[in-house]
């Protein structure tokens, strides 16, 4: 199995900035006007910073505006009602029109999500507890080792294996890529509805 891989473009588009994104899962083409309106959009309804004014239950979702590169970050909650890092849609050139983006998840280790695309939770629970007792490692280490070397290297899931620091990156499985469709859909639909402060005066 390879990573999945979602493209909303029309059959016969051609994307002119794909090969600066290899690594995406998602693509797709906004109208520029919609795009920027739905960067005008968050600051003011669904950045991540808003949480403790709107409220946030676990699993919202909001969002996080970049510049460089031109894109969003995506934060999901946990059931502690923190906000973790899931996903970025990136736009290389944000003058085109339409606007071409690529989404990209992109899960680490230590974050509540990485066991999320795991397909036989089982298996790493046995093979963590063995890795953890092997290794010398606690078992939460181990069932990472396990996720690593029985679930998401035969699949291509992993973006980087562990660094100094023992984090890991995985990329999603095609469940979390739809997921990540859905949202990003959903905020521009959200954004083209709404009225803007700018709009009020």
């Amino acid at each position: 199995m390879t990573r999945a891989l979602i493209n909303l473009a029309p059959p016969n588009y051609v994307y002119k900035t794909a090969p600066q994104m290899p690594e995406s899962q998602l693509q797709m083409i906004v109208p520029r006007a919609l795009w920027l309106r739905t960067r005008a959009y968050i600051p003011h309804f669904e950045a991540v910073h808003l949480a403790g004014r709107f409220g946030a239950d676990p699993g919202d979702y909001e969002w996080e505006l970049l510049d460089q590169p031109h894109g969003l970050k995506w934060w999901r909650r946990t059931t502690m009602g923190d906000a973790a890092y899931c996903a970025a849609i990136l736009v290389p050139d944000p003058d085109l029109d339409p606007v071409e983006a690529f989404g990209i998840m992109d899960i680490a280790s230590d974050t509540p999500w990485w066991f999320d695309a795991v397909m036989n939770i089982g298996l790493i629970q046995g093979r963590g507890e063995a890795f953890a007792r092997d290794h010398k490692i606690s078992i939460d280490e181990g069932r990472v080792l396990a996720s690593i070397q029985e679930e998401y290297q035969p699949r291509e899931l992993l973006t980087a294996t562990p660094d100094q620091d023992g984090i890991a990156w995985r990329c999603g499985d095609l469940a979390e890529v739809t997921l990540l469709k859905d949202a990003i859909l959903g905020l521009i639909n959200r954004a083209h509805k709404a009225t803007l402060p700018s709009e009020t005066r």
